[in-house]
């Protein structure tokens, strides 16, 4: 059930960015609606996994999109505004996070009891295991850094102490998803779809508070 919550607000999300992106053409608006876009796909992969009997396509969309890419993305969304003249580097390098992870998630062998029983489906030391700490975990720490810095900027100036609100509020909805992704990623499990919707919910929050 709990999946299935976190991708429809998940789709919300991506719809409420994707309509400011129509409206504004900020690219990194763009950058993030990909990534909530992902974020629901993982979400809904999750969801029919737990609803029937899982399969290793279920699990591979789910590692894919939700352990690996979707992060990286938003982390792309947080770069263009607060680092642009990196936006170029920042784009060829998820974009080619992108490429090598479909291949590795795809061709790597799964372990799909494993994967129901622990949530780490993919051997340790192996490539799609790698690729999650670089574009959840480095990803994460771009995203909460950027915000923080931004409501840094927000709060130094009159008048935008809500924008700064928000911004901590966000870095505070990636906390709590990259704590419930670190303490799967060591092998817990049951905690995921949990932190996966309380951190999305707070984070859409601080988005519609901007």
């Amino acid at each position: 059930m709990v999946p299935y919550v976190t991708a429809v607000v998940a789709a919300v999300f991506t719809i409420a960015v994707g309509m400011r992106y129509a409206r504004s053409r900020r690219i990194a608006l763009l950058a993030w609606a990909i990534g909530l876009a992902m974020f629901t796909v993982a979400a809904l992969a999750g969801a029919l996994a737990q609803s029937g009997g899982a399969t290793e396509s279920e699990y591979r969309l789910f590692y894919l999109f939700g352990g690996i890419l979707n992060v990286a993305w938003l982390a792309l969304g947080t770069v263009i505004i607060v680092s642009p003249r990196f936006t170029m580097t920042a784009l060829v390098l998820v974009i080619l996070l992108t490429l090598v992870s479909v291949g590795a998630v795809f061709m790597t062998p799964v372990n799909l009891q494993v994967a129901l029983n622990t949530g780490r489906g993919f051997p340790d030391g192996s490539l799609p295991r790698i690729l999650a700490a670089i574009g959840s975990g480095v990803g994460s720490l771009v995203l909460i850094g950027g915000a923080l810095w931004s409501a840094w900027q927000f709060a130094s100036k009159r008048h935008n102490g809500r924008r700064a609100l928000s911004n901590v509020i966000i870095a505070l909805g990636v906390i709590i998803v990259a704590v419930g992704g670190t303490v799967t990623f060591t092998g817990a499990n049951g905690i995921l779809e949990y932190t996966n919707l309380a951190g999305l919910a707070v984070m859409f929050a601080g988005f519609l508070l901007a």
